[in-house]
């Protein structure tokens, strides 16, 4: 068989015995099931798949919202997609829908950033305005390529970190609409408490971005540019923020937008990152483990090598404190976190053998390696957990997530403290 006809390799197996995050397609297309059972027919659904896809892989992630099928819904399972920068927009796989670019296109006559605008207007993608100056900048650029730029309007009412002041909103929207080179195709704010259902601040700001963005150039216009607010929180928490358009970011990934496990909503984490253990040691008692020797054992014990560290984004401040999970028990960490390793208490799991899998981060909200309870340990939020799991880590699309190890095929074979062959 020549090699033009060889079967191509199986991504899933060549992987096998390597670290690697396990994204379930299943669980992406439920979580969009369930964000649309909350929002009205006529909302769409802007995916937010900057910092690639919230650490879950961009291109996986795209994939899996535009050519596979939740239930009777035929894809795209999504109507726009956004992005961080106009980069991140360039490295997307092709796909047929819209593109928002989430950054401010600012200086667009300085340095790389003209090129970059040039190919924003190329492609159609909606690049976010700010200001007056931006808007002239975006115009001279599309206009000598015969074509309109589509831009969205960020307005800030409260957050305070990127968006045009309320008070200028309205000019601002009709400078652009005047602009023979630029399309106005959306009006965009962002909440800074709406993961508190009742926090007074949220109908403030929504308020605001309502009274703003209903200018009479817009009235009588055959189309009118959509108006999006709710993140995932606003969602879930603030139906009346769903407008025209939604932006679900975390919740597509399965994390509930108050940062804890909630019946109410039930959302399916699809990530799980998994690694071989690749190493077994009997340690007697008064043996020391890692930089610092920062733990001791007490008793004899058996221990674990997993090759994960903090270069792959598993948090120092795990040492001594983190949990992962093998044979479907909880091995605790010992000693410092690595560079690229990390030691593992295998009391719980005496019959693990060299190459079972340990879960790094269990896709069960209630594990205790969750990313809830990574990041609860870590001081931080399950986005920043996604968002650091370095390259090292391959990304791997799986239909759905096999049940995790609850025991090796071979217990009762091997005696508590034996090392596996």
């Amino acid at each position: 068989m020549d090699a033009k006809n060889a079967p191509k390799p199986n991504p899933h197996r060549q992987t096998i015995g390597e670290p690697r995050c396990l994204i379930s397609r299943a669980a992406i297309l439920h979580n969009i099931g369930v964000i649309r059972r909350a929002i009205a027919p006529h909302v769409k659904i802007c995916a937010v798949v900057k910092a690639d896809a919230y650490g879950h892989g961009v291109d996986l992630v795209v994939d899996t919202l535009c050519n596979f099928s939740g239930g009777d819904v035929e894809p795209p399972m999504v109507d726009a997609l956004a992005v961080a920068d106009i980069d991140e927009a360039a490295a997307l796989a092709d796909c047929n829908l819209p593109i928002i670019i989430l950054r401010p296109a600012e200086n667009a006559f300085l340095g790389t950033q003209r090129s970059r605008i040039e190919m924003a207007v190329d492609h159609g993608w909606v690049l976010t305005i700010c200001s007056g100056g931006a808007a002239d900048d975006v115009a001279r650029i599309a206009a000598p390529r015969q074509q309109r730029a589509n831009v969205q309007i960020m307005v800030n009412t409260g957050l305070n970190r990127a968006g045009a002041e309320t008070a200028a909103t309205a000019k601002l929207i009709e400078k652009i609409v005047s602009l023979p080179s630029l399309r106005l195709v959306g009006l965009a704010t962002h909440f800074a408490t709406a993961d508190d259902a009742n926090d007074p601040r949220v109908s403030e700001q929504l308020s605001q971005f309502l009274a703003v963005t209903q200018p009479p150039c817009l009235a009588g216009r055959p189309t009118r540019p959509h108006r999006t607010a709710a993140n995932s929180a606003g969602i879930f928490l603030h139906p009346d923020s769903h407008l025209d358009m939604v932006r679900p970011g975390i919740s597509l990934y399965g994390i509930d937008p108050t940062l804890h496990p909630s019946i109410k909503r039930p959302l399916r984490p699809a990530m799980r990152w998994t690694a071989p253990l690749i190493g077994i040691r009997n340690l007697p008692t008064g043996a020391s483990v890692g930089y610092g020797h920062t733990w001791t054992a007490e008793r004899p014990t058996r221990v674990g090598l997993v090759p994960i560290g903090y270069a792959d984004g598993y948090p120092r401040l795990l040492s001594n404190k983190g949990t992962m999970m093998v044979n479907g028990q909880p091995a605790r960490v010992l000693g410092r976190v690595s560079m690229d390793l990390t030691v593992i208490d295998l009391q719980s799991a005496p019959h693990a053998m060299i190459g079972d899998e340990v879960i790094v981060l269990d896709n069960d909200p209630l594990s205790p390696a969750s990313v809830y309870a990574i990041a609860e340990l870590a001081g931080t939020i399950p986005y920043e957990i996604f968002c650091r799991i370095g390259p090292r880590v391959l990304r791997v699309a799986v239909d759905d997530f096999a049940p995790a190890p609850k025991r090796h095929e071979y217990e009762g074979l091997i005696t508590a403290g034996d090392s596996p062959p």
